[in-house]
């Protein structure tokens, strides 16, 4: 996809991944949030809100070296070419009502008879 996606819901977007959820910029990445943001992982959090920022684990590791975790890259499958249906035809409707919706004349099967009564 090229471009930009904008995805605006009004009241919740969820998202749950078996396995993995990567999220990849190539400048900036931002999360925002009115209230809260948490971070869970393992029995381990980091929660921002307005009190301030807490870091709750059974070891707080700050810059004491380590490396950060690696995930796995987007790899999208394209859509193939599409390909013509075998045979040239492509049917008849099944209902005849279909037939007098699509030219938008109303159909009742009820009301024909007396319609072509009147008529005569």
């Amino acid at each position: 996809m090229s471009g930009t996606q904008h995805i605006r819901v009004s009241d919740g977007l969820l998202a749950h991944a078996g396995q993995e959820i990567h999220l990849k910029a190539g400048n900036k990445l931002i999360i925002e949030a009115g209230l809260e943001i948490t971070f869970k992982a393992g029995g381990s959090f980091i929660k921002i809100d307005a009190g301030g920022v807490t870091v709750n684990g059974s070891q707080v590791k700050l810059n004491s070296g380590g490396s950060p975790g690696k995930g796995s890259e987007a790899a999208p499958i394209l859509p193939d070419l599409a390909v013509k249906p075998d045979g040239g035809d492509s049917g008849e409707m099944l209902v005849p009502a279909q037939t007098q919706a699509i030219k938008r004349t109303p159909f009742c099967e009820e009301c024909a008879p007396a319609a072509e009564q009147a008529n005569k």
